[in-house]
């Protein structure tokens, strides 16, 4: 397992333009050959290029678990057959787009954006069979952007309150940190894409950033 630095078409926000979980990876649809199948080496799944609501920003507008991907409500029928085609079961949102910004989740439980209302929070709980928490995150209410957990440790918005830390810990059953990536992008999720076996992160990302992204997700990983 490791972390690799990465750009996609020169920008280093590569979360804006990927999501990943443990099983699959949706990428943009013009992300090279090269650039994919590294993707699908540091995180040990395939890679998927697509694109919703006719856009290439994928990571923006789809958040996932498993083979389960909660999508913008503009996915189109052919790209909703296209996912549904390679495996993947799609919940299109009702009135919202970026939902990859507003939504942080994995199997013990997840945070999401005070934005989203009830009744969709709760299809979003039956959807992925996980209990949703409405909540700010270092005062933003961008969770999914704040936040990246995985199986075994999370990061989190460097502005995130030592007892929000704590709480996070007990709901994702994993150690956490904080941390910037891309030289101080404080929304880390458009900056680092990662699952339980490994991560990409902004080519701009510095030596103690990656030291942060590394000690938060995988103890015990190397980057190169």
């Amino acid at each position: 397992m490791h972390i690799k630095t990465l750009a996609i078409h020169g920008s280093p926000y590569i979360g804006i333009f990927c999501a990943v979980t443990d099983e699959i990876a949706l990428v943009a649809g013009y992300l090279n050959k090269k650039d994919q199948k590294k993707v699908e080496d540091t995180l040990n799944v395939e890679a998927i290029p697509t694109t919703i609501a006719d856009s290439h920003l994928v990571g923006a507008l789809v958040k996932g678990m498993g083979k389960k991907f909660a999508t913008a409500h503009t996915l189109t029928d052919e790209e909703k057959d296209f996912l549904q085609s390679n495996g993947i079961n799609v919940h299109a949102m009702h009135g919202i787009t970026a939902i990859g910004n507003l939504l942080c989740l994995q199997k013990n439980g997840g945070i999401v954006s005070p934005l989203i209302h009830e009744t969709e929070i709760k299809a979003l709980e039956a959807f992925f069979d996980v209990k949703l928490h409405a909540k700010h995150v270092a005062g933003s209410e961008l969770a999914g952007s704040c936040l990246i957990s995985t199986e075994k440790g999370f990061l989190a918005h460097p502005k995130t309150e030592p007892t929000e830390m704590e709480w996070l810990e007990k709901l994702f059953k994993v150690p956490g940190m904080t941390t910037t990536a891309n030289y101080g992008d404080p929304f880390i999720a458009n900056s680092i894409i990662a699952n339980a076996y490994g991560a990409l992160v902004g080519e701009r990302t510095s030596g103690p950033e990656l030291a942060r992204i590394d000690e938060g997700l995988h103890p015990g990983l190397t980057f190169e």
